[in-house]
């Protein structure tokens, strides 16, 4: 006599029960994984910005002392296609604003990075649409670089746009010389608007400045580089106002310790 064969089979509870404690697992493990990501992009942005400043440094020592200029005057555009101005859209720092492919620092430092890609952090994705060009991920202290040398009464006194020397930095390793600021104006950093963008109710717009896990690498004027909490950008004040060194004031943005390079 044939017998009758019952096939096993889940019943729907189980499945249920199945699908609901992987549900819990994913729930549990993506967060991890997501921080495990940025973790990795950040480490990699931090090599990136290692590589700037050592060649900002190796800049310096073949210019007497003199750090690099943030882009020339008149705006000059980048013809090369192998020098990083050619791979990156900037704003107001050229003639030719439409085609946004400027020379500024990052050619200078050029000879010493060998490298273009080294200015795209993982993190950032900001691209100028019209062009399709990535927008660059580390923005230049004006302080350093003197494009906003006007600022400091009493400080700069090579003149407006002649970048200062080492020896003018009076606390080289607590001074911001680059941070990471992906926009179309990122050639140059600012201290206002660095923590005016820190401090925005926009997630997209924090994310320029402070895009690893609540804070952001920074490059130091004396070329070591380092994960920065964002409490230090959003402090500082919302003023553009003229620090004046004779009479120092908490007022005025560029008279913040991090970006002002003559507090000793």
């Amino acid at each position: 006599m044939w017998k009758r064969r019952t096939a096993k089979a889940f019943t729907l509870i189980e499945l249920l029960v199945v699908v609901a404690i992987i549900s819990i697992l994913a729930s549990i493990l993506f967060p991890v994984f997501a921080r495990a990501r940025e973790n990795a992009r950040r480490a990699s942005c931090m090599s990136n910005l290692k590589q700037i400043s050592l060649g900002v440094m190796m800049y310096t020592q073949d210019y007497d002392e003199r750090y690099p200029i943030c882009r020339y005057h008149p705006g000059m555009n980048q013809t090369d296609s192998s020098m990083p101005g050619a791979h990156y859209y900037v704003a107001y720092a050229c003639a030719d604003e439409a085609n946004g492919t400027c020379v500024t620092w990052q050619d200078l430092i050029q000879p010493y990075t060998k490298s273009a890609q080294i200015f795209t952090c993982p993190s950032q994705t900001g691209h100028d649409a019209s062009t399709g060009l990535n927008y660059p991920s580390y923005g230049y202290s004006s302080a350093i670089s003197s494009e906003r040398s006007n600022r400091f009464k009493g400080g700069n006194t090579d003149g407006y746009r002649i970048p200062i020397t080492l020896s003018a930095v009076q606390r080289p390793s607590e001074i911001f010389m680059l941070v990471e600021f992906n926009a179309s104006t990122a050639y140059r950093a600012e201290p206002d608007l660095q923590s005016l963008r820190a401090r925005s109710i926009t997630p997209a717009t924090r994310a320029q400045v402070i895009p690893h896990l609540g804070g952001a690498n920074i490059a130091y004027a004396d070329g070591h580089v380092k994960w920065t909490n964002a409490t230090l950008i959003k402090a500082v004040p919302n003023s553009a106002d003229v620090c004046d060194l004779s009479s120092l004031s908490d007022s005025s943005a560029y008279c913040n310790r991090n970006w002002n390079p003559y507090i000793p």
